[in-house]
């Protein structure tokens, strides 16, 4: 991703107009790549903090073009929470523009929230572009589970309290309340999901390994026939044959996929296609807890 040089120095020149004269009483700015990693800053922040977020809801996060503007918001950022693992390299070249050493590779604002995840599907054999979309570090969509979520939340409670010391209490108020949250909902998915334990699910992408983990699904197989590589027709219908041999009648699809293959598959072989929410900000989702929601909802309606 390339930056034009004249428009970061017109963002960061309109950055420096808006900058606040003092930050003793202003909002702690976090920045996160991603809807999700924002909605949980948001939890542990509350009113402390003012957050947005890079990619936007239902946009394809592996192909995110990032803006001038994004420069800007970056070089006034007092915390960057990024997804890490290889996956947000995009994010790479902003913090290279935005010149902010808070927010840069080490400063007390920079969060990797993928510190302290368990990481599943880390390859074990040589990656080539004929691999498909894969991360050399292990998938990288660990923020659909309700588990990592709370990993997620410590890695940005450790990040705002080395940037705000002085509001460290409302920020642990907060993160035990999200907690809560978390835990309270835990056994309503878990009655949910308990459906589709040891089923199998065709999925589109290879988002959902550590949600399908965490209850107990077993991914069957992609409409795409690697990770980032589209579906074909040869694959499709090689798709098909199997789920009809091994009666596999349940397919959760994200928001962001075209229809077209998706519907064909469930018509040609009778199964059940739900539609799940590839990002908080679609589907009616406005917060992490109803994020997971809707995706146990289409699991749900999927296997029933």
């Amino acid at each position: 991703m390339r930056i034009p040089i004249a428009s970061v120095i017109i963002a960061l020149i309109a950055a420096s107009l808006l900058a606040p004269a003092s930050r003793a009483d202003a909002a702690v700015e976090v920045v996160a790549t991603i809807p999700e990693l924002a909605a949980i800053a948001r939890e542990v922040g509350s009113s402390k903090v003012r957050v947005s977020s890079i990619a936007q809801p239902n946009q394809d996060y592996h192909k995110v073009d990032a803006r001038p503007s994004d420069v800007a918001r970056l070089s006034r950022a007092d915390v960057l929470v990024r997804v890490g693992m290889d996956f947000d390299l995009w994010a790479d070249a902003l913090i290279a523009a935005a010149r902010n050493k808070k927010v840069a590779v080490g400063g007390p604002g920079y969060v990797d929230a993928s510190q302290r995840i368990k990481r599943l599907e880390v390859p074990t054999e040589k990656i080539t572009g004929a691999s498909g979309d894969i991360h050399a570090l292990g998938n990288p969509h660990y923020y659909y589970d309700p588990g990592c979520a709370k990993v997620i939340a410590h890695n940005i409670l450790l990040g705002l309290r080395r940037v705000s010391p002085g509001d460290a209490g409302v920020f642990d108020a907060n993160y035990k309340k999200f907690i809560a949250a978390i835990d309270a909902a835990m056994p309503r998915w878990q009655r949910q999901m308990a459906v589709c334990k040891g089923k199998p699910v065709v999925t589109y992408h290879k988002n959902w390994c550590y949600f399908m983990n965490r209850f107990g699904v077993r991914e069957f197989q992609t409409l795409e026939p690697k990770p980032g590589i589209p579906p074909s027709p040869g694959h499709i219908n090689r798709l098909i044959q199997r789920m009809k041999r091994e009666s596999v009648k349940a397919m959760v699809v994200e928001s962001i996929y075209p229809k077209r293959f998706p519907e064909f598959v469930a018509r040609e072989t009778g199964a059940r296609l739900e539609w799940a929410p590839y990002s908080i900000g679609v589907m009616g989702t406005r917060d992490y807890i109803g994020f997971v929601d809707k995706i146990v909802e289409a699991f749900h309606n999927a296997c029933r």
